[in-house]
């Protein structure tokens, strides 16, 4: 009754494992399948045994000893390919040794309990020491397990306290018989009614492991999938967003540069005399348009780079071509001194449009953070492996803490003077950006409340 009992239950393993095989082929799957077979095997050959010895004429009566042993056999061997099954994640890099270790261990166990077998037939060893040898067969592959835990290589192993747990319970079994042989020649009755539940209770909770992996996979499964529909949203929700910047960006460039044209007529004075009032007006409107169009330039490369779709035009050109004088004005106009220090003869190669666009945002960065009768610094230089710029300001100056995060798309340094400022928080991403496009390298260097340095080092053509 009890080896049927224990049938049913490793034939509802057997269907979960196969069920779960049949979705995703894993080794580890195999293994299970071979193992909890091998133990239904076993109990299915021993149970028509008893049941032939119990309700058959003929029975296998003159087999007694040898079924002993045939039982001792499948169980042991059964066992091995069980703890094998269960470790064998840990060693899935591995796969042919641990499938060679498998089999040479089937090869001692088939052995030594055969071997036994024909030197007990043979006289040599009595039943109780032989009952010790195939005892301590069982002990030795039970013991396995915590063995290979012991060394830690069980970081791929699902639920190891539950499988020790229940190769421990099952280990009790021919560890109690030895106890027993050892004591007193033989196991006592009660101790053996007592071992009967040991191996069930070990199988329950090999089951309740394999449940609960298939469980665990299943939920990992589930919640892959909505991770990956929130992949799939949200990149279709990027495309939307970088298809409307682009679209927008390009819309509200040519209104800009027409009322840039027209500010510029006007301060020519194409359409009539202007004031001294009119003219300062005229002068900040062209300021904040060329912000406004530097904020577009800003949105449409931050756009392309999160892309991937910048490909840069290197060309060899001076550096000091990129330094505009439009910038330098607009600094002098807001009572900030501008010190030029960029050599003329320094050449680079490089994508001259880029890095205009690095100056422009460093420029801009360096007027919108300093105050009047402040200074900013331009130098230029060469390296030991290339080339170097920097600005240099009299402004607020940056905290120790904040300029890790200074490059972070639209971030912002928290404080009154920002947002008497206000931007967006591209500028700098932008240009660390586009440095690390031409393989350099942005530096930061700032004492509060006293100055500021970005310092740009890019190396000279290959």
């Amino acid at each position: 009754m009890k080896r049927f009992i224990e049938l049913v239950f490793y034939l509802v393993i057997i269907y979960m494992i196969i069920s779960e095989f049949k979705r995703d082929r894993k080794r580890e799957y195999k293994y299970l399948i071979v193992g909890f077979f091998a133990l239904f095997f076993r109990q299915a050959v021993m149970s028509i045994i008893l049941f032939s010895r119990i309700f058959s004429v003929n029975g296998f009566m003159r087999f007694g000893v040898l079924i002993w042993f045939i039982d001792t056999y499948l169980e042991t061997a059964a066992l091995i390919l069980i703890v094998s099954a269960f470790v064998f994640p840990a060693f899935k890099e591995k796969t042919f040794t641990f499938q060679k270790r498998i089999i040479y261990s089937l090869y001692l166990v088939t052995i030594i309990i055969f071997g036994t077998y024909f030197l007990f037939k043979a006289g040599f060893f009595e039943q109780q020491y032989v009952a010790i040898i195939l005892n301590l067969v069982q002990v030795g592959v039970l013991i396995s397990p915590f063995f290979l835990f012991s060394k830690g290589k069980y970081r791929n192993i699902h639920f190891p306290r539950s499988i020790l747990l229940a190769f421990f319970i099952y280990l009790l079994l021919p560890l109690s018989s030895i106890i027993g042989l050892l004591y007193n020649g033989s196991v006592d009755e009660r101790l053996f009614v007592a071992q009967h539940p040991l191996p069930f209770l070990s199988i329950l909770l090999l089951m309740r492991t394999v449940y609960l992996k298939l469980v665990d996979k299943a939920f990992l499964t589930s919640k892959l999938k909505k991770s990956e529909n929130m992949v799939k949203h949200e990149r279709e929700l990027n495309k939307l967003k970088d298809h409307f910047i682009s679209v927008v960006s390009h819309e509200l460039r040519t209104p800009i540069t027409s009322v840039k044209l027209y500010l510029s007529l006007l301060k020519k004075g194409k359409f009539g005399n202007i004031s001294r009032k009119q003219d300062d007006a005229i002068r900040r409107l062209i300021d904040e348009n060329n912000r406004l169009s530097d904020l577009i330039t800003n949105l449409l490369t931050i756009n392309r780079i999160e892309a991937n779709k910048i490909v840069l035009d290197k060309t060899d050109f001076y550096f000091n071509e990129i330094i505009d004088d439009l910038y330098i004005n607009i600094a002098r106009n807001k009572g900030i001194e501008v010190i030029n220090k960029v050599g003329k003869r320094l050449k680079v190669h490089a994508d001259k449009k880029m890095l205009k666009q690095v100056y422009i945002n460093l420029m801009n960065n360096a007027i919108k953070f300093s105050e009047k009768s402040g200074r900013i610094e331009l130098k230029s230089g060469r390296e030991k492996n290339g080339w170097s710029f920097s600005i240099r300001d009299t402004g607020i100056g940056i905290s120790n803490d904040e300029i890790p995060k200074l490059f972070n798309k639209f971030y912002q340094v928290d404080n009154t003077f920002t947002r008497k400022n206000q931007g967006i928080g591209l500028g700098l991403s932008i240009v660390k950006n586009i440095v690390e496009l031409h393989n350099g390298r942005i530096d930061v260097e700032s004492e509060p409340g006293k100055w500021t340095e970005f310092k740009i080092c890019v190396p000279f053509k290959e």
